[in-house]
């Protein structure tokens, strides 16, 4: 039997289904929709797999540039060592490894992949980071740093010992285009990593940058330094004509802010590279002086008094030396004659230091030669002529006649190149580190270069974000007993303000290691005011906070309470006078608010005492 279904026929006894019979295009319409899928698909897949692939070139590249960097910055300290140390040879050989290393961290971060990375989110910064990383090595490796190898050929210390009391200016002066272009290069590149430093980077990018920026920061540290000398120290040396100096002998035994009362003044002549000793004088002329030679502010005048710049002994009672300098100078002119090109100043641990490289100096025979062992070395220097001088000799013109004589002599043995050059530059180094080493120029544009540098003596509140505490000390009784005090600063940061100011604590620790009632000391070192007892110090003493920030407080161990303040060329300064007998101590307790932005560690400018000890660090509380 058979039954119909629509147009077809059908078996019987089979279910009847009826199907629509579809449009004759309908088949080739499926088609191209699958067609469509699939591309889509396809494509989708193609993408996915060039974003993979392309992270994967990406990450791959990374690794190696990664590892290229962290090589080319060993490299950099290992290459500003070897340079500093005078192994030449080495060095070249690390710079050609340097080279090779940074070229291919260069190469390998810079491409088109690399470009289109550094502007996609989340990722961009640090891929940027790391392009400008592998830029300013591979900047240094090729353009900074084979000239300034190059220029430590010239200016070898070496080269610049003086042969025959004279300095041969000439290397310097050739090397000079070199260093000034390895410094430019290098500061340039220093500004560029610590524009990075705002970046928020991932740790493993962080890491790697910290890393070279210090590395970096250290070079131009170094290459800034070079690059002063080159300019400074020919014309200063007499290249381009004859200069005269006044060097201050700052005796530390009667303490002055920056250092002590200036026991002889020397004067100087250098002229293409030979410095003699023109003339050596202590008092005289130079003291007493009926009026002040240049006009004081009100605050000079409130905290150190008229004889700041009416009395040579005086000139260093202000802790900015170019201050005092600028005095000296006037003073010189006015009671002398003649005009002076600048002002140097030294203290007898700065000479301790100096004899350390160039060996002992004589003393002519003497009680203080028959003391002293018959020379002047660096072990018996500071005693020898801040106590045993005192002890030997009862006459104070005479007195003063030795430390004139014997810092000459000392100055002679560093000008006619006795001992190492290199040892000696170390050594003037480490006596302008600790403040005993100080140099000012009368020509603006020389002051300028050493205007911010540990040779300035400049009174400063602060450098850049890093709050400057000073704490300074004045004589306040004619006598050499600063010999017998020992001072111990401390300093605490203890907030940090949302302003970025710090408050901090500072404890000073003044302590007299006098013999009980100044027993075998002559009146002229115990000092001959019948209102202080034999062997009591009495010391001024002045604490300046930083630049824009305040004084809050002070509190002393012993005495009435009080201080006096004023604000001294910007800065808050408070100031108390102390009295400690032998073998007590006189504690200030002196509470301080930094100016704002200044989250660093603190840094602490001293009096450079004979006997003083400073913390090794200030942690910030904003750190």
């Amino acid at each position: 039997m058979v039954q119909h279904d629509g147009d077809r026929t059908v078996p019987a006894g089979r279910a009847s289904v009826t199907r629509p019979s579809p449009p004759r295009h309908a088949s080739a319409t499926t088609g191209r929709r699958l067609g469509r899928h699939v591309g889509r698909r396809t494509a989708l897949v193609t993408v996915v797999l060039l974003v993979v692939g392309w992270a994967v070139w990406l990450g791959v590249d990374a690794l190696r540039a990664r590892t290229d960097l962290v090589e080319a910055a060993a490299l950099v300290g290992r290459l500003q060592d070897e340079v500093l140390s005078g192994d030449r040879g080495a060095a070249g050989q690390t710079l050609t490894q340097l080279q090779a290393r940074s070229a291919a961290a260069r190469d390998t971060t810079h491409g088109p992949h690399w470009s289109l990375a550094s502007r996609l989110p989340w990722v961009g910064a640090e891929v940027h980071a790391v392009q400008v990383v592998s830029e300013v090595v591979d900047g240094l490796a090729v353009k900074a740093l084979p000239g300034l190898l190059d220029a430590t050929a010239l200016v070898d210390p070496s080269t610049l010992a003086p042969v025959g009391g004279r300095v041969d200016l000439a290397p310097l002066e050739a090397a000079a285009p070199a260093v000034l272009a390895a410094d430019r290069e290098l500061q340039q590149a220093s500004t560029r990593l610590a524009d990075l430093q705002g970046d928020d980077l991932w740790g493993a990018v962080a890491r790697p940058v910290d890393d070279l920026t210090a590395k970096v920061d250290g070079v131009a540290a170094t290459t800034a330094t070079a690059a002063r000398a080159v300019r400074l120290l020919p014309a200063m040396l007499g290249a381009d004509g004859p200069r005269t100096y006044l060097l201050l002998v700052q005796n530390t035994a009667e303490p002055r802010a920056t250092g002590g009362i200036p026991g002889a003044v020397i004067l100087l002549r250098a002229q293409d590279g030979a410095v003699q000793v023109v003339e050596q004088r202590a008092g005289g002329p130079l003291i007493d002086l009926p009026s002040p030679v240049l006009p004081l502010t009100s605050a000079e005048s409130a905290l150190f008094g008229d004889d700041l710049a009416a009395d040579m002994r005086d000139v260093t009672f202000t802790p900015d030396f170019p201050r005092s300098a600028q005095i000296a100078r006037a003073i010189w002119s006015q009671q002398v004659g003649g005009d002076v090109d600048g002002v140097l100043s030294v203290d007898p641990q700065a000479l301790g230091l100096v004899l350390g490289s160039t060996g002992p100096v004589p003393i002519e025979p003497g009680p203080v030669a028959d003391a002293a062992g018959g020379a002047l070395t660096s072990a018996n220097a500071a005693s020898v002529l801040l106590s045993t001088v005192y002890l030997a000799l009862a006459d104070p013109p005479a007195q003063d006649a030795f430390f004139a004589r014997t810092a000459a002599s000392v100055f002679a043995a560093v000008a006619t190149g006795q001992g190492g050059a290199g040892s000696t530059v170390q050594a003037l180094a480490e006596a302008a580190r600790q403040g005993r080493l100080m140099v000012w120029s009368a020509h603006p544009e020389e002051q300028e270069d050493l205007a911010g540098t540990v040779l300035s003596g400049e009174l400063l509140g602060r450098h850049g974000a890093t709050p400057v505490v000073g704490l300074y000390v004045n004589d306040a009784h004619a006598d050499k007993m600063g010999f017998y005090l020992r001072t111990e600063v401390a300093v605490d940061s203890t907030a940090c303000r949302a302003d970025g100011s710090q408050a901090l604590t500072v404890t000073v620790r003044l302590t007299s290691t006098a013999p009980a009632g100044g027993e075998g000391l002559p009146p002229y070192v115990t000092g001959t005011d019948a209102e202080l007892p034999a062997g009591d110090l009495r010391m001024n003493v002045l604490l300046y906070a930083p630049a824009g920030g305040r004084v809050e407080g002070v509190t002393v161990s012993t005495g009435e309470p009080g201080v006096t303040s004023q604000v001294h060329d910007g800065l808050a300064v408070a100031g108390r006078t102390v009295q400690i007998s032998p073998g007590e101590n006189v504690i200030l307790r002196v509470d301080v608010t930094t100016g704002p932005n200044q989250t660093n560690p603190v840094e602490i400018r001293t009096t450079p005492l004979p006997d003083l000890v400073l913390p090794a660090k200030v942690p910030s509380a904003c750190s």
